[in-house]
């Protein structure tokens, strides 16, 4: 299993954005500094109260401004459910800062968390040959 752990301003304003786009949030009880992400079987995201984030990690905790070193990304089963991810992260407090990339076989979108994570959504047509 995974664990991304992501610093964030107010937990529970990440928390409400990603329950929006479609995750299951589990907030733990007590814990107004920390709530997991469901993404899936194998994967979780904790969202940690900037302090939280920076008992964990030695040395000053980046902004998400700053120079980007990742992007989350997650999958979509269809083209519709990429633009619809898209839509609830914008109307959800995200911001979406470019356009549908399309390549024919895989199909994706990227939109900022509240907080200004990057995060993708990509649907990969099962029908095409392997990348």
């Amino acid at each position: 299993m995974i664990f991304v752990n992501l610093p964030v301003d107010d937990v529970q304003r990440s928390a409400d954005f990603f329950a929006r786009i479609g995750l299951a949030v589990d907030e733990l009880p007590g814990d107004a500094a920390s709530a997991s992400v469901v993404v899936g079987q194998e994967a979780v995201v904790l969202l940690l109260e900037r302090g939280r984030f920076s008992a964990l990690a030695p040395g000053p905790v980046a902004s998400p401004g700053d120079p980007r070193e990742v992007v989350l990304c997650l999958s979509a089963s269809s083209r519709e459910e990429v633009d619809d991810v898209a839509a609830r992260a914008e109307t959800g407090g995200g911001a979406c800062r470019t356009p549908a990339q399309d390549d024919g076989s895989v199909y994706r979108r990227t939109f900022l968390d509240p907080d200004g994570h990057a995060w993708g959504i990509l649907w990969m047509d099962p029908q095409a040959p392997p990348l």
